[in-house]
């Protein structure tokens, strides 16, 4: 005489390789969403580069609008030095125009600085934007193989699904619905075997020698005394 948990035993296979399917099929968005999230960390550090690099463009433009107004001011003094009635007037023109020019030199000073800073934020941008570039043809074939996965899963998944129904009808109807209603509960295994030396297959306690005896019983459907699970005890095993 077969035992009514055989068919529920074979059920039970199947179900938890759908429940690895599902799993993988949940976890593809989010892997797609890490991808993603990586690719706009990537932008945001490119998106910095630029920045800083446009600001030092107007910091330095600023420097060179003034060194030119301070040249043109010393030009002035110039042509007013010219013009100069005193001696004290043209000493006192030459007094701005030394001023003025030390000014010049601390700005032009500046300048440079602030040149070897654009030419490294130039250097960070081209990175960034290389860097991007790379992650951005990598990214679109991972996006690419994960959408493909998907749909091949789910193809596999309506197909294990079908089998899994044919498998159910095989089924005794109460015992089927005792399996469920674990299976929901405890997401791995609502039948497991009887240990050697008379533990459960779920939660590995000692079972009543009784349970043990009852677990090889055809008529019989019991339960380990802790986990609740159906436990399952074939002759054959001895």
């Amino acid at each position: 005489m077969s035992h009514p948990l055989e068919p529920i035993v074979a059920l039970q296979k199947k179900d938890r390789r759908l429940i690895k399917l599902m799993r993988e099929i949940r976890d593809i968005p989010q892997r797609k969403s890490d991808i993603e999230a990586q690719l706009a960390g990537s932008v945001k550090k490119l998106e910095t580069a630029l920045d800083s690099k446009r600001h030092t463009e107007v910091s330095l433009k600023d420097l060179e609008l003034e060194v030119e107004s301070l040249k043109e001011k010393i030009n002035k003094y110039k042509l007013q030095q010219m013009d100069a009635q005193t001696n004290d007037q043209y000493r006192a023109f030459v007094k701005e125009i030394g001023v003025t020019e030390r000014e010049i030199n601390e700005l032009e000073e500046k300048e440079i600085v602030l040149m070897e800073n654009l030419e490294k934020g130039k250097s960070i941008v081209a990175e960034c934007e290389e860097r991007l570039n790379h992650e951005k043809a990598g990214i679109a074939d991972e996006l690419a193989e994960l959408n493909e996965r998907s749909a091949e899963r789910m193809e596999q998944l309506e197909k294990m699904k079908a089998d899994r129904a044919r498998a159910a009808e095989l089924c005794d109807k109460s015992i089927l619905q005792k399996y469920t209603r674990i299976m929901n509960n405890k997401r791995d295994f609502a039948v497991v075997m009887v240990e050697p030396g008379g533990h459960c297959g779920g939660c590995h306690m000692k079972l009543p020698p009784q349970v043990t005896n009852d677990a090889r019983n055809p008529t019989k459907i019991v339960g380990c005394n802790f986990c609740g699970r159906i436990v399952y005890n074939p002759p054959e095993r001895g």
